[in-house]
């Protein structure tokens, strides 16, 4: 990572990017009735334990602010590391808000009643704000007011938008990665926010510049004018975790009202329940939020949300390390949205597959490695990202750029029409040389792939999902039930960081 230090105020401001999605593959993710507008900001987060332990009186409250197609969970693991160097757990907030659709209109004007919250909740003056790419868009039109300029006392431009001069005049720091670092930008120009402190390190994917450990590094050092003892997530001590999050429709991070929640300790070599009954129950409110429950810091647990149309949306990751008060569930209505697009069946499971860091499968020795496994049918573990599959760099889609992919999405389909997209009836065989599914194929950040997963009308056999992150680091595991697909929706997610375990 290479710091250029402060810039002339000269610099040119950017137009700010299309975002994840564009407007044409926004009206797929927006197909769903669309979700009334909120007349306030989400809840804060549970207040944390009393033994929470204050950093120093610098330690204002954060608020960060995710980006198109984003949520509070790519900021998941910045928050684990926050909470490792002693920051309370009740000074870190999270702004969710609808990015379905282009405008900003209504996220701006309830960014603010959000921090208005924040700061009744803390007794605090000022927040720390937080933005990662059109978070960027949104905090810059917010610091443009300002009564609203005020009540920040500092800036973190996250691999968004440039500015020839710090938003609302707040001290500003901005990291960038891939895309907008020089000497060659992979997409548009240089990012530049004159007046502040620019970061730049062209090995950061878009995603990945909002969610590294040196990112953290350097928006401590920033917000507390020191360096964080540790950029690692440090497990707790005890042998209990404290969970929370909320269950939501996304992209429009609404609560998904009138689901059900139930949460089942798992084994984790095969992904089954281990209990006869779930450990505990919920009916989803408007707001989503669930917990804090108390879990098990060495056990493995499926998080099943029972949809209001009686499908079910099974949610596995990895065993919690520490606290953690921003787990989300991201779902979506029955058959709406890209859901659409995935066929389903009795005889095929569907699997989503989600890390918080770009996943690359064109990068020779520096690609990741995605593998799905059927135990126990003999054959050797399917590599699924591939050049074809996973290309890092932006290429030319039908609808705009497309690559970067966190989210692949492994299904059953036939031969490819000949009469325009799509495919044929799922034909129970795999077919990496399709590449990627459309309309995946057209979309930045996700990707899809031709994998026949064999179902289980009771679910009693395991997939193994398994993930090495590209630099040589441990290959992670999660083992999950083969849950026939017309009923049944899996995700799972991976860690983004790649400490040592």
């Amino acid at each position: 990572m290479t710091t250029t230090g402060r810039t002339t105020s000269g610099a040119r401001a950017r137009k700010r990017r299309s975002g994840m999605l564009l407007p044409t593959v926004l009206a797929l993710l927006a197909a769903a009735p669309a979700a009334p507008a909120l007349a306030a900001p989400h809840a804060a987060p549970p207040t944390a334990p009393a033994s929470a332990v204050a950093v120093t009186a610098q330690a204002l409250p954060i608020v960060f602010v995710h980006g198109n197609s984003g949520s509070a969970a790519q900021f998941e693991s910045q928050f684990e590391r926050f909470t490792s160097n002693g920051y309370r757990q009740d000074r870190l907030f999270a702004y969710e808000y609808d990015t379905s659709g282009p405008d900003n209109t209504v996220a701006i004007a309830d960014l603010d009643r959000f921090v208005n919250r924040v700061l009744r909740r803390t007794g605090a003056s000022q927040v720390y704000l937080v933005a990662h790419s059109r978070g960027t868009t949104v905090s810059h039109a917010y610091l443009a007011g300002a009564s609203h300029a005020r009540k920040v006392a500092k800036y973190v431009n996250l691999d968004g938008r440039s500015a020839p001069t710090p938003p609302g005049g707040v001290p500003t720091l901005a990291i960038w990665g891939e895309w907008q670092s020089p000497p060659t930008p992979r997409r548009g120009t240089v990012g530049v926010i004159g007046g502040a402190t620019n970061i730049y390190d062209p090995e950061f994917g878009h995603t990945e510049t909002s969610t590294s450990a040196k990112s953290f590094r350097e928006i401590y050092r920033f917000l507390l004018g020191r360096a964080p003892r540790t950029t690692d997530i440090v497990p707790a001590t005890g042998s209990r975790v404290r969970v929370a999050g909320r269950a939501v429709l996304f992209p429009q991070n609404q609560g998904f009202e009138g689901a059900t929640l139930r949460i089942w300790r798992v084994r984790a070599d095969t992904g089954q329940r281990a209990t006869r009954g779930p450990l505990a129950t919920k009916t989803i409110s408007e707001s989503g939020h669930f917990g804090p429950l108390a879990l098990d810091r060495s056990a493995t647990y499926e998080f099943a949300l029972t949809r209001p149309g009686g499908t079910v949306h099974h949610f596995y990751q990895e065993p919690f390390r520490r606290d953690d008060y921003f787990l989300r569930l991201n779902s979506g209505q029955e058959g709406v949205g890209l859901e659409a697009y995935l066929p389903s069946g009795p005889r095929h499971v569907n699997v989503g597959v989600i890390r918080a860091r770009e996943m690359w499968g064109d990068q020779g020795a520096n690609s990741d490695v995605l593998t799905s496994d059927v135990l126990g049918d003999g054959q050797a573990p399917l590599s699924v990202l591939t050049p074809q599959t996973s290309p890092r760099s932006s290429t030319t889609g039908p609808l705009g750029n497309i690559g970067e992919q966190n989210a692949m999405f492994l299904t059953d389909v036939g031969a490819p029409l000949a009469t325009g997209p799509g495919y044929a009836a799922p034909d129970q065989q795999t077919d990496l040389g399709k590449g990627q599914l459309f309309p995946f194929n057209a979309l930045t950040f996700l990707g899809a792939v031709d994998v026949y997963l064999p179902a289980d009308p009771a679910a009693r056999g395991t997939i193994q999902l398994g993930l090495e992150p590209r630099g040589g680091h441990v290959r992670e595991v999660v083992n999950v039930p083969n849950w026939p697909s017309d009923v049944h929706r899996i995700s799972v997610s991976f860690r983004d960081d790649v400490q040592g375990r």
